[in-house]
């Protein structure tokens, strides 16, 4: 795998991210990597500021970190797991995705949509899962005048989550997609949501030139 720099600018690393989405990342990590390794994927990532020194439990974008950070600390994760890096990256987009049901169901109405969903066809539930998990990114960029590209298709055999302005990969260029962090984000939200396991997989990646990272949920469940 070979993850650099874009030669140009883009602007998504610019974008805020939420200072509780990197905290959550970051716990994450150090649970797979321990606090020794993680002190050693800051320091590679050129995030040596959060050793020892995670952000606010705060659902709201301090300005103080940026979708490039987030993207520094993928690309650092990826490196230092090496051949493993796509399952450990997943394991602990996975136990991001744990912190973030517990601590954000007000802001993005999970409980309600649970609730709710229980009634509905089991792909009803996931594309109405998809598109709450959307709306609430879309209400944390708009309360700093941003703008999260997000949508989801419908392709037939799977729901598409398209995200434009992806931060897992945000200024960087490889030969393979490189969002796996996402992808357990995903697979442990449409569990949590539906109650079944579905095979993800991101298809499009901007680090390759996509316009978009396109990750496809298959819409039959995991036997």
């Amino acid at each position: 795998m070979d993850i650099r720099n874009k030669a140009i600018h883009d602007p998504v690393c610019d974008m805020y991210a939420v200072d509780a989405y990197m905290r959550w990342a970051l716990q994450a990590a150090e649970e797979v990597v321990g606090q020794k390794g993680m002190a050693i994927v800051l320091r590679q990532a050129g995030l040596e500021r959060f050793i020892n020194n995670y952000p606010l439990n705060d659902l709201h974008a301090s300005g103080n970190i940026t979708f490039g950070d987030y993207a520094n600390l993928s690309a650092a994760l990826l490196n230092f797991f090496g051949r493993a890096g796509k399952s450990m990256t997943i394991r602990i987009g996975r136990l991001s995705a744990q912190y973030a049901t517990e601590q954000q169901s007000a802001t993005f109405g999970l409980g309600t949509l649970v609730k709710a969903s229980r009634l509905l066809p089991l792909n009803a539930q996931q594309r109405a899962g998809l598109m709450v998990m959307q709306n609430g990114l879309r209400k944390l960029a708009q309360a700093v005048g941003q703008e999260n590209k997000l949508r989801i298709e419908d392709r037939g055999h799977a729901l598409a989550y398209v995200d434009e302005t992806c931060a897992m990969c945000a200024g960087k260029e490889a030969d393979m997609p490189i969002c796996w962090v996402f992808n357990g984000t995903l697979m442990e939200s449409t569990r949590w949501l539906t109650g079944k396991d579905f095979e993800i997989e991101e298809v499009e990646c901007r680090a390759m030139g996509a316009l978009a990272c396109v990750w496809e949920i298959k819409k039959t469940p995991k036997e």
